[in-house]
């Protein structure tokens, strides 16, 4: 009887510590489909590979030098429509010190991540009760800090950090640590206009079209589109999206919608450079452009400077003083992203 018992004890033992390292690396992170509430009933142990968030800059100061992973879980999702992305990370234990990394993986894997949201910010257990950053964290709107350093110290530290704006078809991977103690989880919850793979968009209203005299035909005179630059500094020019403007004075803001961490930019309007490296910011920048004749021009962001991470990338907003449209354009050692304006 006592030889049964010892296998079950064993058994048991053994289904908990797998249960908790099921999503402690990065390669085995639990896929996230949709908003709903997530429980992660228990969180203990850093899995098989520990060195997958070393160095990290906002761990830097903290008691691990830099080591992110501590009783880690990781979550990944993909982003089926673009718009902005938040979440609440409730800790069960609600003295625990929670903290976490999100990075983009910029092929899928995660070899090729950046950091794009890095939280470390915490107190001792005891504090609890007075301190701003234990309890509830994650990302939420209001707040503009893309990173917290270890500890609490300066008077505007909190557990929380800015939103993302994320783009259609971007890949994310979360890291959760729980830095207090090993076992208890948590329960996680999304928000955000943007979508995630099992989330339906809502359908648009039809609207009756309104009928049109048809118009006389005309000999087209205007003059043959213009092509894009095939390079620039060396770096081929890839062309992406596309917008229409009502003006040829347009204003562009530019910023660093994920962390500001010394990228520097150039833009490219066509082959000619209208603005000469600016460091990127959270904040955005706003420049004033003048397109020259023509329908068809192009504007592409280089890098003269990627930071602390490849490759540099630059939310761009284009207005016309009609309309806003924003576009995400990422600028590398080999190629740059080119957005074409079409003038109406």
């Amino acid at each position: 009887m006592l030889k049964y018992t010892f296998f079950i004890l064993l058994f048991s033992t053994l289904f908990t510590t797998l249960n908790a390292q099921a999503n402690a690396d990065c390669v085995t992170a639990k896929e996230i489909c949709d908003k709903k509430n997530l429980r992660i009933n228990s969180a203990g142990g850093e899995g098989s590979n520990r060195s997958e968030a070393d160095f990290m800059a906002c761990f830097m100061s903290s008691e691990n030098k830099g080591q992110a992973e501590e009783n880690s879980t990781w979550l990944k999702f993909e982003v089926a429509e673009s718009g902005t992305l938040a979440f609440t990370i409730t800790p069960h234990k609600q003295d625990d010190d929670i903290d976490f990394v999100v990075f983009r993986s910029l092929d899928g894997s995660c070899q090729n991540m950046k950091v794009v949201r890095c939280n470390a910010a915490g107190d001792p257990s005891n504090w609890a009760s007075h301190s701003k950053c234990l309890g509830q964290t994650g990302l939420r709107s209001g707040e503009s800090d893309s990173s917290e350093d270890a500890g609490c110290a300066d008077s505007d530290d909190n557990a929380w950090l800015a939103p993302l704006n994320v783009l259609k078809g971007e890949k994310y991977v979360l890291l959760i640590s729980n830095v207090s103690s090993k076992g208890p989880g948590f329960d996680i919850d999304l928000s955000g206009t943007a979508l995630l793979p099992c989330e339906k968009k809502k359908p648009i209203a039809a609207v009756k079209p309104t009928p049109t005299k048809p118009k006389p035909t005309t000999v087209a005179t205007t003059a043959p589109a213009k092509a894009a630059p095939a390079s620039i500094g060396g770096r081929k020019v890839e062309v992406g999206e596309e917008v229409k403007v009502k003006s040829r004075k347009i204003k562009i803001k530019l910023w660093d919608s994920q962390v500001q961490d010394g990228d520097i930019i150039s833009v490219y309007l066509d082959d000619k450079k209208v603005i000469d490296h600016i460091y990127l910011l959270l904040k955005p920048q706003e420049f004033e452009i003048d397109l020259p004749p023509g329908k068809e021009h192009y504007l592409t962001v280089f890098a003269d400077d990627f930071g602390k991470a490849e490759p540099n990338t630059a939310m761009v907003l284009i207005s016309d003083g009609v309309r806003e449209q924003t576009i995400d354009l990422v600028a590398g050692r080999s190629k740059q992203e080119s957005v074409k304006i079409i003038s109406e």
